[in-house]
């Protein structure tokens, strides 16, 4: 068989990895916003500032013109000649009106600017109106440029330093924050090597991880409970048929120790047909108890006189309930939808529970009404009850009712075609029609009942 890749296995991939790799890019993301935003802002203001300078410089030569600017009178350029040394890392040029230099700072180390420059175009005018000059006055910004520059690759350095470390630190806090998954792992792991199922435990307790261990520890409670009723089951299941499977055994055997009449024989085979169909009836209820385990639901059908259909199973029980001159009585009306034969087997089989435990001479009831639903007193469901007066059930009794293989009595003894599977079936019923049966007793009656669902 050629491997496809979707039959190849996959890679496993570590959590803490990729819990670190993603906050690392996270905060990658976010101290980059953070210096772009940074940068951008110390642009803007040293954008500001180099306009502001441009503007005081030229604010003062316009007061100094109007002041001292005159035709024929060198008092303004002399001043500005002298002022040439302080304007260090700037240019000034103003020219006539017809664009005839008046004043070039002169050339030198002072006045020789980079390519990068901010420039700003003026005219200066004499107080009596008879001058005009028009003027540039230009700054270097080449160092600004470069603090710029320099800043911008600070912050790319930082961004990936902290980055790098946020990556290692998230890294190692996840790796320390999942250590209870780790022993979690431990523990499961070592009940694969000892093959016991015990409870998981948590060194502290914590907020996301005490529901995945409680959660875990209910299935192993589940898992147990169902093993050792498992086990049970298949003990129970031995003990049942090996009784009949020893008669059958015995009684052929005493059979073929010697010739035998036509009618011993028979008798035998009577025999031995009455054994088989005991098991025959144990097997078909242990498989519809398997179905019924297995999630098979009722076939429900539309709404039904549930009064007609109980009336109709008194007649069959009627026979049975004559032997013991026990009366047998149906109260209360009531319309549902179910599934006809299953509820009428799930009476049937507390009908025949009742007559088998109720006193002589006393009346057996079938009560149909409502019952409040199971974790709620607002809903009312369905429910179908058989009372019957015998003997109180104890408590202790009433906890396994419904347990398969159960009988009240220590002895297991048998009890006619009766192998201690007829109230466990009447609770399967109830479960396959979404309900649920109840059982009480005292001294004077015994109920058992079901609840059906409300849909």
């Amino acid at each position: 068989m050629i491997a496809t890749p979707e039959s190849q296995p996959k890679a496993q991939r570590s959590i803490v990895r990729r819990l670190a790799v993603r906050l690392a890019l996270c905060v990658a993301l976010l101290l980059s916003a953070v210096s772009i935003s940074v940068y951008v802002s110390v642009g803007y203001l040293q954008e500001q500032s180099q306009t502001k300078l441009l503007a005081i410089k030229v604010h003062k030569l316009i007061e100094t013109s109007s002041a001292m600017l005159r035709p024929g009178n060198q008092d303004f350029l002399r001043l500005l000649q002298v002022n040439s040394a302080k304007r260090h890392g700037s240019r000034l040029v103003l020219y006539h009106a017809n664009g005839d230099v008046f004043y070039r700072d002169p050339p030198g180390e002072a006045h020789d600017l980079s390519s990068l420059i901010r420039s700003r175009s003026f005219s200066l005018q004499s107080a009596d109106g008879q001058m005009v000059l028009n003027g540039r006055f230009d700054i270097d910004i080449a160092e600004d440029d470069s603090r710029q520059q320099a800043l911008a690759h600070l912050l790319v350095l930082i961004t990936t330093i902290g980055a790098l470390c946020s990556g290692l630190l998230a890294f190692l806090v996840v790796r320390h924050g999942i250590e209870p998954l780790r022993r979690i792992a431990a523990q499961t792991q070592q009940m694969s090597a000892t093959h016991r199922l015990t409870h998981l435990h948590l060194s502290a307790p914590s907020l996301e991880f005490s529901p995945l261990v409680d959660q875990f520890n209910v299935l192993i409670d589940r898992l147990e409970a169902s093993r050792i009723q498992l086990e049970a089951f298949n003990s129970d299941v031995a003990h049942e048929l090996r009784t009949p499977l020893t008669a059958l055994i015995g009684k052929t055997e005493l059979a073929l120790s010697r010739p035998r009449s036509m009618e011993e024989l028979t008798q035998t085979l009577a025999s031995n047909l009455e054994d088989l169909a005991r098991m025959s009836s144990m097997v078909n209820d242990m498989l519809f108890l398997a179905h019924a385990d297995g999630g098979q639901h009722a076939r429900v059908g539309s709404p039904r006189d549930l009064r007609l259909l109980m009336s109709e199973l008194l007649e069959y029980h009627e026979p049975q309930a004559s032997e013991r001159g026990l009366q047998l009585q149906v109260d209360g009306d009531l319309t549902a939808a179910v599934d006809e034969p299953l509820l009428q087997r799930a009476v049937s089989n507390l009908l025949s529970n009742a007559c088998r435990y109720a006193v002589p001479g006393s009346v057996v009831r079938v009560v149909l009404g409502t019952r409040a639903a199971e974790g709620t007193q607002a809903v009312e469901v369905p429910s179908v009850a058989v009372i019957n007066e015998g003997p109180e059930i104890s408590a202790s009794a009433l906890r396994r009712l419904f347990d398969r293989f159960y009988r009240g009595d220590a002895s297991r003894h048998r009890d006619g075609m009766h192998a201690g599977l007829g109230l466990a079936i009447v609770a399967a019923i109830a479960r396959m029609h979404g309900g649920q049966v109840w059982a009480t007793s005292d001294a004077r009656h015994t109920e058992i009942g079901i609840a059906l669902s409300s849909g």
